[in-house]
């Protein structure tokens, strides 16, 4: 069964900070949207200039979108609760997107003005130089203005607020073509006004599609493609990690939430799985910012596994023991016999049905096996138990008899377990030099007599040796 562990990048504190900020800055947008909506439309209708009308109309929905922010933003960063499990981030991107329907309004009946005039042959507004300046300034407020809410809303992940700064940059071009057009008026051509609208209308509608476009892959949990590699990336540098079983992701705000199910060597003990998992967190948490990752473990076979280890991995993965593992060929493939520990309480009807699904479940999971042939035995008459490797003093006169071989290069005890009055181990050691199998074969043979003559009590030794340049 796979073990879970989660982590949050955030505190509670840091949230209170960024939601201080986010809402400062948000409400801010509000008064200048404000400013520039009123000089906008009185400048507009003293000249009766279409192109300012348009620009101030296109402020007024701003100063709306700023409003929307503002309060979005204090919403989406309420804590989750027993009906929002996920939070309320996704109120940021429903703002957002109500943003952009707001701006494909407007740049329908800036379209509709503009084509109307054009067709009509209305006279050309009153360009004074007042209009050129509340231009200019209504540029340098939204410069500001785009620059304060972009740099927030790439700070905290914001897409509300990223929709306010687009926004105002797209006063910024929509002013700059408003200038245009302006100019192109007092030089006699008086449906430049028009002309300049209808390019407001046009940029500003390109910007709400995107925009709206972006927001509603979230609403409806278009995968974050970006993270997919990035965390990729950080689980293969974990060691111990063997595979990424499974992955989804979905986003809610400025949170990333990752359910993340992954491989872990199966001859790992639960400890050690634990810490593999516990740094693979860390260093989610501390190279993506804004994820919330849940991490699943499965048992899984490791790339330089063998054989036996592999199937006596996978027998104690279901609840069974089993020993004395002996291999023969038997055509395109290997016959394995072994003996299997079960309780001599059990049925014999139950005991050989049990047998038969192993049997089924071992071929599956090693094709190469073939034909499987298993001994039952009643464990409790050997009383078997698990001895701790930690501060364990047999393992400890292991491992010093491990390094006072001349070719093992470093060994690790997989398993160490009693029986009666026999204690059996399992290693796996790593050599300096990759030799042949008859000089790896000799090696092992001569580590196993050392570890015998040291230790008498252990009855049966099975040593797996893995080549120097295995991680």
């Amino acid at each position: 069964m796979g073990r879970e562990l989660s982590v949050n990048s955030s505190s509670p504190t840091e949230k209170s900070t960024h939601t201080y900020e986010k809402i400062r800055v948000a409400l801010i947008s509000v008064g200048a949207a404000l400013f520039l909506t009123s000089l906008k439309a009185v400048v507009g209708f003293l000249t009766g200039s279409l192109a300012i009308l348009a620009d101030a109309v296109h402020s007024g929905l701003d100063l709306v979108a700023s409003l929307i922010t503002a309060l979005s933003v204090r919403a989406a960063d309420r804590p989750p609760d027993k009906t929002h499990h996920y939070g309320h981030g996704k109120i940021e991107s429903l703002s957002a997107l109500f943003e952009a329907l707001l701006l494909l309004v407007t740049c329908f009946w800036i379209l509709w003005e503009a084509f109307n005039r054009l067709l009509a042959s209305a006279p050309a507004p009153n360009i004074n130089i007042y209009s050129f300046l509340v231009m200019i300034v209504a540029i340098v407020v939204d410069f500001y203005r785009y620059r304060a809410l972009k740099r927030t809303a790439d700070k905290y992940q914001s897409q509300a607020l990223e929709a306010d700064a687009i926004h105002f940059l797209s006063d910024i071009i929509s002013s700059v073509l408003v200038i245009i057009g302006l100019t192109a008026v007092s030089l006699g051509y008086k449906w430049a006004d028009a002309v300049a609208a209808i390019c407001v209308a046009l940029w500003v509608g390109i910007l709400s599609v995107r925009l709206g476009w972006k927001n509603m892959s979230i609403l409806i949990d278009r995968v974050p493609e970006e993270y997919i590699e990035k965390i990729r990336q950080v689980v293969h540098s974990v060691e111990g990690i063997v595979s990424i079983d499974k992955l989804r992701l979905r986003r809610s705000g400025s949170t990333v939430f990752a359910d993340l199910r992954v491989g872990v060597d199966r001859t790992m003990t639960f400890n050690e799985a634990h810490e593999r998992t516990r740094e693979l967190e860390q260093t989610l948490s501390s190279q993506i910012r804004g994820l919330d990752v849940i991490v699943h473990t499965n048992p899984r076979s490791a790339p330089n596994e063998s054989l036996e280890m592999g199937i006596i991995s996978f027998i104690q993965s279901v609840g069974l023991r089993a020993h004395h593992l002996s291999f023969t060929e038997a055509g395109a493939g290997l016959a394995v016999e072994l003996h299997l520990e079960m309780d001599g309480h059990l049925r014999f009807s139950e005991a050989h049905q049990q047998v038969a699904r192993l049997k089924d479940e071992i071929k599956q999971q090693f094709s190469e096996i073939k034909h499987i042939q298993i001994h039952l035995e009643d464990f409790s008459n050997f009383g078997c138990e698990e001895l701790p490797l930690e501060g364990s003093e047999l393992a400890d006169k292991i491992y010093q008899v491990c390094k006072l071989s001349d070719e093992c290069k470093d060994c690790r005890i997989v398993s160490l377990n009693r029986r009666g009055d026999s204690v059996n181990v399992n290693i796996q050691c790593r050599f300096y030099i990759d030799k042949t199998i008859t000089e790896v074969h000799q090696a092992t043979t001569e580590l196993e007599r050392s570890i015998h003559k040291a230790i008498p009590e252990l009855d049966h030794i099975f040593i797996h040796a893995q080549p120097p340049e295995t991680p």
